[in-house]
Formats: structure tokens, C-alpha cells, sequence
């Protein structure tokens, strides 16, 4: 199981007036993109549009607050 992670950085590494878009993809197949901005962090899985329907949108407090809750084994 082989993964692939694509990164696009357009000025830099500080997020301004471009988000930073991550490609993510399985032997091959792709899983998803997720995009960061300043304001948010979104995730669209594969076969969906861009968009408030086709994707998982957090604030960055959200995604904080998500992360924190999630426990690993």
C-alpha cells in the first residue's frame, strides 16, 4: 500500500492570497485533496465537486478542537 502525496506551494510557504492544495493518492488512486487557506482547512474526496456539498470545511479552530478529540491507537 503505497501512498502519494503531491504538494503545490504558489508563493511560499506562508499562506496568503493562495491556498496551499495537497493532492493525496493510493497505489496510484486518488483518495483526495486537501487545501489549506488562512481561514480554513477543506477536505474533498475523490469523484467530488469543490464546493460547500462536496467537501469537509473546518476553521482552523475547528480542525484543532477535531484533532484533539481524535484518539490513536
Amino acid at each position: 500500500m503505497a501512498y502519494e502525496i503531491s504538494l503545490t506551494i504558489p508563493k511560499g510557504i506562508e499562506v496568503l492570497h493562495s491556498d496551499l492544495v495537497i493532492i493525496a493518492r493510493q497505489d496510484g488512486a486518488l483518495l483526495g485533496t486537501l487545501t489549506i487557506s488562512k481561514g480554513t482547512i477543506d477536505w474533498r474526496p475523490k469523484n467530488r465537486r469543490a464546493g460547500k456539498k462536496g467537501e469537509t470545511q473546518l476553521t482552523w479552530s475547528q480542525f484543532a478542537d477535531r484533532m484533539q478529540s481524535t484518539k490513536t491507537e
